[in-house]
């Protein structure tokens, strides 16, 4: 009994020592702030304003949360500074943030803080860390179970980008096929990305492959119906098109174009629009459509190739007087392209020496708190280990006094004989432990295949039919669709549960009755009412635990 009493001491001792030493988990309230936090992120790619109102109700609470909520709340922060296209003045939030993510386990978390590493040296101009930071997105995407694969895309279509800038076209056409194949498997805007193979393909002089990926673009499109998101893609194409003489899909591109209403319309419309009545020869559309974009155009670059445009049209007329006129607006406004750019270089030049005066002070002010951090450190394992050390002296002398009280021969004999009797006890535990399960699974796959044996097709119908949106779930159609994935193919959950060693939910399992049917993710998002992600993500796992269940009988 006393040796029983020390044993518990010393592990109350231990585990009270650990608890000072490893701290608190995180409490329901922080969880609750990061799922909320979860939130405005999602909803940053839907809803910004709404995004933007979370942030800032979420504000208040964070400031007296554990560090790894505010880096969070920190990299929601710098998402939406992305989004509003709020140029940074140095990357150093965006550092401090990826910092902290690279020193956790979490993948995903590592992703985002890459990226917007890379977002904030690609909007300061620094091409070289932004292709190293978006790299290590790519990486830790890559590496990590369950990827932001959105923003995986996005930084792949980040590099690709930036080598286009580079003038590393190889390098661009590379990982423009990667983020199209990666936007093929999780079917998120495929069009976009193969418009970026095309892309690069022109920048390469391949137009073969140019024309290939423009025309796989857009009967992507054509089969989402235009959707109002591709207006971009589509203005893209319509220059493309334009340039390489394909003048009738110009003109179909042109009337999806002009269906949309006119804040949705890209804001190269007016100039692409131009620029395909230039090329058609019609002269005097394409004058009128250029005089309307230089007389609207805010950006100087829009306004220089308006000015030019209207100038090639001029001289095809053979109106030398206008021709000239418009000659001398496009040497004003490349005048002011040269002056807008040198005030953004003298900007940056400002921006980079308070950058560097700024980080100066806050490396000093760093070396200063690592130092009475490693003190603090240094004096919190003197206690441990002074601690540790009297607690196992005292305890020692328990073990040793408790040691001595007891005679060894008696013990070996009492356990030798409670061990046999356990042995036996267990035995026959597990003898009627394994009967009783046979028991349940004989009326387990009785209860499942009642009543359903002869309507399993009529179930497998109905949730076909609840995935194309023609019917809706009743109250017991997920027990009938598991009784008609038993009768149809016995001994299936059974299988299921062995394989995953009884890890089992119901999410899951009603995923891989959906898989076991025939339906798509889409169709199974559908039926379950959930994100694709999460539906990606479930038939991830099935497939890798029971991917030899799921294929037909």
């Amino acid at each position: 009994m006393k040796r029983k009493s020390s044993t518990l001491l010393f592990s109350l001792c231990l585990l009270t020592l650990l608890g000072a030493c490893g701290g608190q988990g995180e409490s329901r309230e922080e969880r609750q702030l990061l799922g909320s936090i979860e939130e405005a992120w999602m909803l940053c790619e839907t809803d910004l304003p709404a995004a933007q109102a979370r942030a800032e109700e979420l504000a208040e609470s964070v400031g007296g949360a554990s560090e790894y909520v505010r880096q969070k709340y920190d990299m929601l922060a710098i998402r939406l500074r992305d989004k509003n296209d709020i140029v940074p003045s140095t990357p150093d939030s965006a550092l401090r943030v990826q910092q902290f993510f690279a020193r956790r386990d979490n993948a995903v978390d590592k992703e985002r803080a890459c990226y917007y590493a890379g977002s904030a040296y690609r909007d300061l101009k620094d091409y070289p860390q932004a292709v190293s930071y978006f790299l290590m997105a790519v990486d830790a995407a890559r590496q990590g179970e369950d990827a932001d694969t959105l923003l995986w895309q996005n930084a792949l279509s980040q590099l690709g980008h930036l080598y286009m800038l580079m003038l590393d076209y190889e390098a661009e056409l590379k990982v423009a096929l990667q983020s199209m194949e990666l936007a093929k498997a999780s079917r998120t805007n495929v069009a976009f990305y193969q418009a970026d193979v095309a892309t690069a393909y022109q920048n390469l002089n391949d137009t073969l492959h140019c024309l290939r990926y423009l025309d796989e673009a857009h009967r992507t499109i054509r089969r989402e119906h235009y959707h109002p998101k591709y207006g971009r893609t589509l203005a893209y194409m319509l220059s493309a098109y334009a340039r390489l003489g394909r003048l009738g899909t110009v003109d179909t591109l042109l009337q999806k174009l002009a269906l949309l209403p006119e804040e949705q319309r890209p804001h190269n419309y007016g100039l692409t629009l131009a620029l395909c009545h230039e090329k058609a020869l019609r002269t005097d559309s394409a004058i009128l459509c250029y005089a309307s974009c230089y007389n609207k155009e805010e950006d100087i670059a829009g306004r220089y190739e308006a000015a030019a445009g209207l100038q090639r049209c001029y001289l095809r007329q053979g109106d030398f007087r206008q021709a000239a006129l418009w000659g001398s607006r496009l040497y004003d406004t490349n005048d002011s392209i040269i002056a807008q750019r040198a005030f953004e270089q003298t900007e940056r030049a400002r921006d980079t020496y308070v950058y560097f005066r700024n980080k100066e002070e806050e490396q000093n002010l760093r070396q200063k708190a690592e130092t009475i951090a490693r003190r603090n450190r240094r004096l919190v394992l003197y206690c441990a280990t002074t601690s540790l050390a009297l607690l196992c002296t005292v305890l020692g002398g328990l073990a040793f006094y408790s040691f001595r009280r007891r005679h060894y021969t008696e013990e070996l004999i009492d356990k030798d004989r409670k061990l046999r009797s356990a042995e036996k006890e267990i035995q026959k535990r597990s003898e009627e432990l394994m009967r009783r399960r046979r028991i349940n699974q004989e009326l387990t796959q009785l209860a499942l295949m009642s009543g359903t044996t002869d309507n399993a097709e009529e179930v497998i119908e109905f949730f076909q039919k609840v995935a194309a949106g023609q019917a809706k779930l009743e109250q017991d159609s997920w027990r009938k669709l598991m009784g008609a994935v038993e009768a149809l193919h016995p001994g299936f959950h059974d299988a299921v549960q062995e394989r995953l060693q009884g890890h089992l939910r119901e999410p899951l399992i009603r995923t891989m009755c959906l898989m076991k049917i025939g339906l798509e993710p889409a169709q199974v998002a559908r039926v379950m009412d959930a994100k694709i992600q999460t539906v990606w993500n479930r038939f991830k796992r099935a497939e890798a635990t029971c991917g030899d269940l799921l294929g037909p009988a």
